[in-house]
């Protein structure tokens, strides 16, 4: 990108922009995971990330996709939601609007004559009752619950600790192995690897917190969470010991029981479209999904 083809007011969103996020998302949150600072400036890096202050508002843009974050602040009119797209257009015409909040798609019914908007039920997140997945309760639970006592049986010396900067290499060199011998490749996983090590690299300028399962001072299972809004935090990333049987599902409860008492709701992001990724996160019983509405692309049409 060279300077002169760069929209004015537009700046690479780095790390000491924290406070700025803190400020604008702790007073307008969102529901949808794009909206955590950790993702913003964990993935943000990858996808470089800028931002824009407009009318007072917050706009997040993805360079590398042209996805333009729907503002963050009080809504703006539609006339001038389009007038920002217009604006952005005339740098990168490919350039079109996500994460549409479903309370102005209903306050503004027109927006439909403005913006071609699509669901897209891929990018939709996953939200749950903290309560619930601590309980575990009914049917549909009843082998999760069923495994976490196996666990719990097979190793009762098991600890839990929160992951603290002096762990954070021994997270690295689990999730590097926990790729080696699963074989994980493809676009994604080796993103999401990137992700993971862009949270450690920042894990004491994020606000981000995480729990650790040991068996005899080794790493049996990790999970990476922040906080969304006040009464719901999300889990950002987890890994667990395939050979250990039941430590899928115990990463999860004891995650649960962490956030208990703090978070009502927990948000376990999307399924981007995976369809073995989708059958784990609904075997978990959600709540609701946070939908994701976007402009449809040239792609689409």
């Amino acid at each position: 990108m060279t300077e002169q083809n760069t929209m004015p007011g537009l700046n690479p969103l780095k790390i000491s922009h924290t406070l700025m996020l803190r400020e604008y998302l702790g007073k307008y949150p969102r529901e949808n995971c794009d909206y955590t600072i950790t993702n913003l400036i964990a993935w943000g890096e990858i996808y470089d990330n800028h931002f824009l202050l407009y009318k007072e508002r917050l706009v997040i843009f993805n360079l590398q996709y042209q996805y333009v974050f729907f503002p963050v602040g009080e809504y703006l009119p539609l006339e001038q939601l389009k007038e920002l797209m217009e604006d952005f257009r005339r740098y990168y015409p490919k350039a079109r609007m996500i994460l549409f909040p479903k309370e102005y798609i209903d306050e503004y019914p027109q927006v439909y004559e403005y913006f071609d908007l699509q669901e897209d039920r891929d990018w939709a997140d996953y939200i749950y009752s903290t309560d619930a997945l601590v309980e575990m309760r009914g049917k549909k639970l009843a082998k999760k619950k069923n495994l976490i006592s196996q666990f719990r049986r097979a190793y009762p010396k098991y600890k839990v600790m929160k992951i603290t900067k002096n762990r954070l290499d021994a997270i690295l060199s689990f999730t590097h192995k926990w790729r080696r011998e699963r074989e994980a490749e493809g676009d994604y996983l080796l993103t999401e690897m990137q992700a993971i090590e862009n949270t450690i690299k920042y894990w004491d300028r994020l606000p981000v917190e995480g729990i650790i399962i040991c068996l005899q001072h080794k790493i049996v299972a990790y999970s990476i969470f922040s906080p969304q809004s006040q009464d719901m935090a999300t889990v950002h990333f987890e890994k667990y010991d395939p050979d250990k049987k039941g430590s899928s599902q115990m990463v999860t409860w004891e995650t649960a029981r962490y956030l208990q008492g703090n978070y009502q709701w927990i948000n376990r992001e999307q399924d981007i479209g995976l369809s073995g990724l989708r059958r784990a996160k609904m075997s978990y019983v959600p709540s609701r999904l946070a939908p994701f509405f976007a402009e449809r692309s040239t792609a689409d049409k």
